[in-house]
C-alpha cells in the first residue's frame, strides 16, 4: 500500500478548525454602532448628513416584496401637490372597536393603504425625504441605522452608484437590498444572548427593537484606494486594511502617512468617547489638494485629513478584509483601557470643531504603532476578488422565480419590465406572483 510521509494536520488548518474565542456581543454595543447614535458627536469629522425617523408604514413599505413607487416624483423638482399630508389609513383616525365587523373594515383598509403609492401612504416622510435631498445639494447616498444598499447599485439608473436624487431612487434601492433587509430583520442575530425568533406569520408586520432612521448623506464619490477600514482593541488601534481589495502601487509610499492620518482621527476624537473599547470604523482619506484642510501641522503630507464614514460592531459579522478575525483577537495591547467612555470626561457631548485634547501619558499609551496593511503586487487578494463588488446579490428574487416558472417565465418577466420603465408609470404595481408554477 502507499505510505503517506506525513499524516499530521497542518499547525495553520488547526488554528482554522479551532472556533474563535469572541467576547460576547451585547445588544447595546451593536445599538452604540448605529448612525444615529455616534454621528451628532462626531459630526465635524463626518459627511454631510440628514438623519429621518422612520415611521412603521415606511418600515412596512420596505419589508414587502412588490415595488409601488411614487407617482409624483419629479427628480428634486419642486413638489407637485401638498394637499396629501392627511393620514391615508382612516382606521388610525378613530377609536377601533372589537367586535369582527370592524376587524375585517380595518383590514380592508390597511390592504388600500398597501396599494398606494408612497406620496400618499406616507406623505409627510415623503416630503420630508424631498426636503433634505434639496438640502444636500440635490445628490444623496443613502443607508439605515448600519447598513448601505451597495448590494443594489446594479438596479439605480446612476450608474451602478448608490446616488440617488429622487424619493424614488431611494425607495428602489432599499427595497432591493438584502443588507437592507438584515438591518431590518436580524440586526441582533450575533448578541448573548440570541434574540427570540420572530414567527414567519407574523414578520412582515413586527414592530422593531430599535428606532429605524434614514440617513441621507451628500453623494461624491469617492477614490476607492484611499478607502480603509481601522480597528480597535481595548481603546488602542491595532490594524489598518485597504477597503478595495486591488493593489495600488502608491499606497506603499505612503503608507506611513496613511498611518498617521488614521491615528490622528482616532486619537483625537474616537479614543475616549465612543462607548465601546473594542470596535471597527471606516475613514476616507482624501488627496490633500481635494481636501481644503488650511491647518498647519508642519507636515508636507500627500494626504488631507480622515473622515469618519461608518462605525462598525467589534462582532464575527464584521468583515475583517486583510486581517482574519483571529489575529485581531490574539493581538496583545500593551496597556489596554477597558470600560465605556463617560467616566473620563463626563456626559458625552455633539463634536464641535475642537479636537479633544490629549495628556502626555495618553500620547505615550497612542504610541502603539498599528499594523497597515495593504494589497502587494502579486499579492493573491488581488485576484481573488476579481469579480464584481455584490455579485452574489445582484438577482432579485422575482428574476429566480421567473426563471424557475421556465422560458415562458422570464419572457413575461421581461415584457412586464420594460413596460414598467418605458411607460413611467411609477404608480403601477410591480408583482410577478403570477409567473410562478
Amino acid at each position: 500500500m502507499p505510505a503517506f510521509e506525513n499524516l499530521s494536520v497542518p499547525e495553520s488548518e488547526k488554528l482554522e478548525e479551532t472556533p474563535l474565542q469572541f467576547p460576547p456581543v451585547s445588544r447595546e454595543h451593536i445599538l452604540h454602532c448605529s448612525y444615529d447614535s455616534w454621528f451628532p458627536k462626531y459630526r465635524t469629522s463626518c459627511i454631510r448628513s440628514r438623519i429621518i425617523p422612520l415611521t412603521p408604514e415606511f418600515v412596512q413599505y420596505i419589508r414587502e416584496d412588490r415595488i409601488i413607487l411614487a407617482d409624483d416624483d419629479e427628480a428634486n423638482g419642486e413638489s407637485a401637490e401638498d394637499d396629501d399630508w392627511e393620514p391615508t389609513n382612516p382606521s388610525r383616525e378613530r377609536q377601533p372597536r372589537k367586535d369582527d365587523s370592524d376587524t375585517e373594515d380595518e383590514d380592508g383598509d390597511e390592504d388600500e393603504a398597501i396599494g398606494l403609492p408612497p406620496n400618499k401612504r406616507f406623505p409627510e416622510l415623503h416630503q420630508t425625504i424631498k426636503d433634505k435631498i434639496r438640502e444636500l445639494g440635490g445628490a444623496v447616498a443613502p443607508k439605515l441605522n448600519w447598513s448601505a444598499p451597495k448590494d443594489a447599485a446594479w438596479i439605480s439608473q446612476h450608474q451602478n452608484t448608490i446616488k440617488c436624487t429622487s424619493p424614488n431612487d431611494i425607495y428602489l434601492l432599499l427595497k432591493s437590498s438584502s443588507f437592507i433587509s438584515h438591518d431590518l430583520e436580524h440586526p441582533f442575530d450575533s448578541c448573548t444572548p440570541p434574540p427570540a425568533p420572530a414567527s414567519a406569520s407574523s414578520n412582515s408586520g413586527a414592530k422593531l427593537s430599535f428606532t429605524p432612521v434614514l440617513v441621507l448623506r451628500s453623494f461624491f464619490s469617492p477614490l476607492p484606494s484611499l478607502e480603509f477600514r481601522c480597528f480597535v482593541k481595548d481603546r488602542t488601534l491595532v490594524g489598518i486594511t485597504q477597503r478595495d481589495l486591488n493593489h495600488y502601487a502608491f499606497l506603499l509610499d505612503i503608507r506611513s502617512e496613511i498611518a498617521a492620518r488614521v491615528q490622528e482621527l482616532f486619537n483625537r476624537k474616537l479614543r475616549f468617547t465612543f462607548p465601546e473599547a473594542s470596535f471597527a470604523f471606516d475613514v476616507y482619506i482624501p488627496e490633500a489638494h481635494y481636501d481644503g484642510d488650511d491647518s498647519d501641522d508642519g507636515r508636507d503630507s500627500r494626504l488631507g485629513r480622515a473622515r469618519l464614514i461608518d462605525i462598525n460592531p467589534w462582532a464575527p459579522h464584521t468583515d475583517t478584509l486583510l486581517f482574519g478575525w483571529g489575529e485581531l483577537l490574539d493581538i496583545h495591547v500593551p496597556k489596554p483601557i477597558l470600560g465605556t467612555a463617560g467616566a473620563r470626561d463626563g456626559p458625552s457631548a455633539p463634536d464641535t470643531e475642537d479636537d479633544v485634547s490629549t495628556t502626555d501619558e495618553e500620547d505615550e499609551e497612542a504610541d502603539y504603532e498599528p499594523e497597515v496593511r495593504l494589497v502587494e503586487k502579486d499579492d493573491p487578494a488581488a485576484y481573488n476578488f476579481s469579480t464584481p463588488t455584490y455579485s452574489a446579490h445582484k438577482l432579485p428574487k422575482e428574476v429566480v422565480d421567473a426563471s424557475m416558472a421556465g422560458e415562458g417565465g422570464l419572457r413575461e418577466f421581461a415584457r412586464r419590465w420594460h413596460r414598467f420603465v418605458e411607460d413611467g408609470d411609477a404608480a403601477k404595481e410591480w408583482d410577478t406572483s403570477d409567473t410562478e408554477s
